[in-house]
């Protein structure tokens, strides 16, 4: 577990899965993810019911609540989810900023890579201002419901991470 000064990032747990699904079901906080929004608390539960299981996925949790998700998949791959409402308010930064020396630690990945949607501005500043750098785009890389998106990739190597001052605490 990890502590910031406003979150603690931890394992999931079943009972987040009600507060999940105010981010996993709304279509707008969906609007960049790989999957349509879910439709039912039930796909919630099964969404966190496999978090749970992940050893490198966490949740974000404000003021007992979990409000969000993030950490590596598929190989060294980051993906990261806020609830929209608390966009805009520096807490995804303070995540990952915690959360991605962890990773490099923990896994020993010597890079963590992203796939972001090339229209998710707010998402390509917050990778570019943590030290990724953009490998390359391409077109038509996935597809969620009947509509296909394209994809810019970026990279950010153990070496080139640069911590901000923001205080972390390893909790346990």
């Amino acid at each position: 577990m990890l502590e910031t000064n406003r979150l603690v990032i931890r394992p999931a747990r079943l009972r987040d899965a009600k507060a999940l699904f105010d981010v996993y079901g709304d279509a707008e906080t969906m609007r960049y993810w790989s999957s349509l929004p879910d439709q039912t608390l039930a796909e919630t539960k099964a969404r966190v019911d496999s978090m749970r299981h992940a050893t490198s996925y966490f949740v974000f949790e404000l003021e007992d609540r979990a409000i969000g998700a993030g950490g590596v998949h598929q190989d060294n791959e980051i993906g990261y989810i806020l609830n929209r409402t608390h966009w805009g308010k520096g807490l995804m930064r303070e995540a990952l900023v915690a959360l991605i020396p962890w990773l490099f630690d923990q896994l020993a990945l010597a890079e963590i890579t992203a796939d972001v949607d090339p229209n998710n501005a707010a998402s390509i500043r917050l990778l570019t201002s943590l030290g990724f750098v953009e490998t390359g785009r391409k077109a038509d890389t996935i597809k969620i419901g009947d509509t296909w998106f394209d994809s810019v990739y970026f990279a950010l190597s153990r070496r080139d991470f640069v911590a901000s001052q923001l205080p972390t605490k390893t909790l346990g």
